[in-house]
């Protein structure tokens, strides 16, 4: 590929649009649908663009190992305790120095109270209040039974919400199909009960 292939591959993953992106990699605007179509046809170019989409997508098995991070995750994964208490602690120890458990936050809020001395004697002090939430460990565990077939969710299409008897059903069942057989036999009449009349 050149240069200006290189640059349709990534200005076409910024909004899928072919024609924009042949008009912001270089090309005529005149011929920007007709280059951008010879483009994409082009193995080569579309073989890039699906590797660099593949590159960014996540595939099911680390799906499945988020949801078990999510699922297994602690609280106490995020915290230094010593006798004396603890700390929130997003630093880790990996080579990256950040905590990988990190992964484990939804939302996270500080807050800095300061207060300030009101004479030589004191000191000014400092107040920090933190509050984490977890991504529920309920919600991902409920997820993974589902994906593993653990729960199936059923859904009554029959019904419409309604409680139904064996008979109700089948009383149903038979004033459909009665419904049905009006529609489609011409010159015939059904009777409320489901028989068909058929004319003598």
């Amino acid at each position: 590929m050149n240069n200006k292939q290189e640059a349709f591959v990534n200005e076409y993953l910024k909004d899928h649009n072919g024609t924009q992106a042949a008009i912001r990699a270089g090309y005529s605007k005149r011929s920007a649908t007709a280059e951008a179509s010879r483009l994409l046809t082009n193995d080569n170019i579309s073989g890039a663009i699906k590797a660099k989409i593949a590159e960014k997508t996540m595939q099911s098995d680390e799906v499945l190992t988020r949801l078990a991070d999510i699922a297994r995750g602690d609280i106490t994964d995020l915290m230094d305790i010593t006798s004396m208490g603890f700390t929130i602690d997003l630093t880790g120890d990996g080579e990256s120095g950040k905590n990988p458990n990190t992964k484990l936050i939804k939302k996270i809020k500080q807050k800095v109270t300061t207060y300030l001395a009101k004479n030589e004697s004191q000191e000014d002090r400092e107040i920090v209040e933190t509050e984490i939430e977890l991504y529920s460990a309920q919600e991902a565990l409920n997820t993974i039974a589902k994906l593993n077939g653990m729960i199936v969710e059923k859904m009554d299409v029959t019904s419409k919400g309604e409680k139904v008897t064996p008979n109700e059903t089948y009383d149903r069942g038979i004033s459909e199909l009665a419904a049905a057989l009006r529609e489609i036999i011409p010159g015939q009449d059904t009777e409320p009960d489901g028989n068909v009349d058929t004319p003598k």
